[in-house]
């Protein structure tokens, strides 16, 4: 049996689509048995609640802290949210797990598990997992004779803090048998400090065809529209998509959980869905404007019209993908003015489908090396 750890736990359509993509991959191709590993710690799960708390790190101790704003803003759409919080939770039990969730890596046994799949997504970023979290940098007590592999693993920049280099290396050295990341950006970095080799591969969603994203899909009403996706506010952005708005003489959707204070009431904002209906409101769009990376990701996807403004500080997967598959042209980095033939440019689509299946040869030899048959 395979199992997979990740950020399946989260309410947010990029880690639980990467999380379905891999085990849906994994299963295909190897014809076994793959389950998500239920662990999803307070320390991670908190900022998705209702009453949101963060953790934080102090002298090796963890502090929760209450976070007002994210409060008055799940307050504010409190219908959309709990249909939100709804949505994402069926997707998890039907296509994921249902499983009661672990949430102490103490608890964490892999012994029935021949190998283990470590990623996708910020697994190795300490600004997202609170300091390094064991689990996912595989200090878990219980293996058994189990392989533990990372797949498209991320720091969310080019490399690990200093802080936390030293524990890094001797945990993924002796707990590691192969090691992939996600930007091709880091592989020096990590190559250097575990003197083996390494491997960037692609976020598990690019790992399934069109048609398989579309069968998930739950269409809206809406059609002819822009959509809308961010992770940060970025003001140039917003900008630009109004203007687009103007010019294109079309609505805005927007799918990401509302910004502080934001009241562009010529914004509509659709929060309620789960992932089938965020791939469902990619779909029926006319043009993607976005600094998400899967919202960049599933504009490819789906061959839809796009445009990616830069993210102030998890910019290299955004650069790392973009240039695999030339389509560097579609960014708008910090300085660059931003014009509506931007993103109506066309796209020769069967280039990039052939660069892309060129990756995915990649990854799959990479699974397919370090996953045997049992």
């Amino acid at each position: 049996m395979i199992g997979i750890l990740t950020f399946y736990w989260a309410d947010d359509y990029g880690a639980m689509l990467q999380a379905y993509a891999l085990k849906h991959y994994l299963e295909k191709k190897s014809g076994r048995n793959v389950k998500i590993i239920p662990y999803a710690p307070v320390k991670l799960t908190g900022r998705y609640w209702l009453f949101p708390v963060v953790a934080s790190e102090s002298d090796g101790k963890l502090k929760y802290s209450f976070v007002p704003y994210r409060f008055k803003r799940n307050a504010s759409y409190l219908k959309e949210f709990l249909k939100r919080r709804k949505n994402m939770r069926r997707f998890r039990h039907t296509y994921l797990t249902r499983k009661p969730a672990q949430k102490n890596v103490d608890r964490i046994s892999l012994k029935k598990y021949s190998y283990v799949f470590v990623g996708s997504d910020q697994v190795w970023n300490p600004e997202i997992t609170v300091g390094l979290d064991d689990a996912y940098i595989g200090n878990i007590k219980e293996k058994g004779n189990c392989k533990l592999i990372a797949y498209a693993a991320s720091f969310g920049g080019n490399a690990v803090s200093e802080k936390y280099k030293s524990d890094f290396e001797l945990a993924v050295n002796k707990n590691f048998a192969a090691v992939s990341l996600r930007e091709k950006s880091a592989v020096p970095f990590v190559e250097d400090i575990l003197q083996k080799s390494v491997v960037d591969v692609l976020d598990p969603t690019l790992l399934l065809e069109q048609k398989e994203w579309e069968s998930l899909g739950k269409l809206p009403k809406e059609q002819d529209y822009i959509l809308f996706v961010f992770t940060e506010y970025n003001e140039q952005m917003v900008q630009y998509l109004r203007q687009l708005s103007i010019d294109m003489h079309k609505k805005v959707i927007q799918l990401s959980m509302p910004w502080p204070g934001e009241s562009e009431e010529w914004i509509d904002i659709r929060i309620e869905g789960g992932p089938s209906e965020f791939i469902g409101y990619f779909q029926n769009a006319s043009y993607i404007v976005t600094n998400s990376f899967h919202g960049m990701v599933f504009s490819v996807l789906l061959q839809k019209q796009f445009l990616v403004f830069s993210h102030s500080n998890k910019n290299a997967r955004i650069e790392s993908f973009l240039n695999k598959l030339d389509l560097k042209t579609h960014l708008i980095e910090e300085g660059m003015c931003a014009t509506k033939e931007a993103i109506t440019d066309t796209i020769d689509w069967k280039y990039v489908k052939r660069l892309l299946e060129k990756e995915k040869e990649i990854s799959l030899k990479f699974i397919q090396e370090n996953c045997g048959k049992e």
